[in-house]
């Protein structure tokens, strides 16, 4: 049978001694680090550091910054902890022209949001004034006298049909954007010219007479009906029910005595 060792108790009592000095010391530094910590805090929050000092916003060109300030309340200043993103966010989102919103706060006292916005579709004309109009149907303030609408179509008598607004928005929003930028002017008619409530000029020279109602299917064939016209051939692109072309010749004929 081997023998245990046995340690004499005036040799562990060093050792049990030192262990409780440094459980001790620890406790002491724990407490200690905790006390400057709480300090710290009560400092930050009673100094202008704990205020919202920097607003960093990007991805703005219809919205100014003024109206991001306003619509969160963020003028006020408050606090940094005071600020919640998600309340941030969902007031930005109010806007008619913001599409999505990030927000992130980073420590200590500033704020980040990004913003995208709907893209410009369209311009509205009434009386010689252009409203661009957005992917949502919403209407941006009026361009200044004397500054013209570029690289987007110009809607026409649309002023009486709210509703038609937001759908031929909506229309140009998912067509390929080559043939939105190949639109120049669309009309919009009650009385339903050509087979179609909606007349538009084009860019390469065509006119299309077309309807509200299936304007975004119809129009998508539009390239490949170009393609089968004969080279030199002008004439109308019937888009409203079963699309074919009519040549300017037959259009003359049609209306000749």
């Amino acid at each position: 049978m081997v023998e245990k060792k046995v340690i004499p108790l005036e040799d562990r009592i060093p050792k049990l001694k030192q262990q409780r000095k440094q459980k001790a010391n620890r406790r002491i530094i724990f407490y200690i680090t905790l006390f400057f910590i709480l300090i710290l805090i009560i400092v930050y929050f009673q100094s202008p550091l704990s205020k919202l000092t920097h607003v960093k916003i990007d991805g703005l060109h219809y919205t100014s910054k003024s109206q991001i300030i306003n619509t969160t309340g963020l003028q006020k200043k408050p606090h940094f902890w005071d600020v919640s993103s998600t309340s941030v966010k969902h007031d930005i989102k109010k806007l008619k022209t913001v599409k999505k919103v990030d927000v992130h706060k980073q420590f200590p006292n500033s704020i980040v949001i990004h913003i995208t916005e709907y893209n410009r579709i369209a311009y509205f004309s009434n009386q010689g004034a252009y409203t661009p109009i957005l992917e949502n149907g919403s209407k941006l303030p009026k361009l200044k006298q004397g500054q013209l609408p570029i690289h987007a179509p110009i809607l026409f008598n649309f002023q009486m049909n709210q509703d038609g607004l937001k759908v031929i928005a909506k229309a140009l929003t998912k067509l390929p954007s080559s043939i939105v930028q190949n639109i120049s002017e669309i009309y919009y008619h009650d009385d339903k010219v050509g087979e179609g409530d909606l007349t538009l000029y084009m860019n390469d020279g065509y006119k299309v007479y077309a309807s509200l109602s299936t304007f975004q299917s119809n129009m998508a064939l539009y390239p490949h009906i170009i393609t089968k016209i004969p080279k030199g051939k002008t004439g109308i692109v019937h888009l409203s029910v079963s699309p074919y072309f009519e040549p300017t010749s037959d259009v003359q004929k049609d209306k000749s005595p």
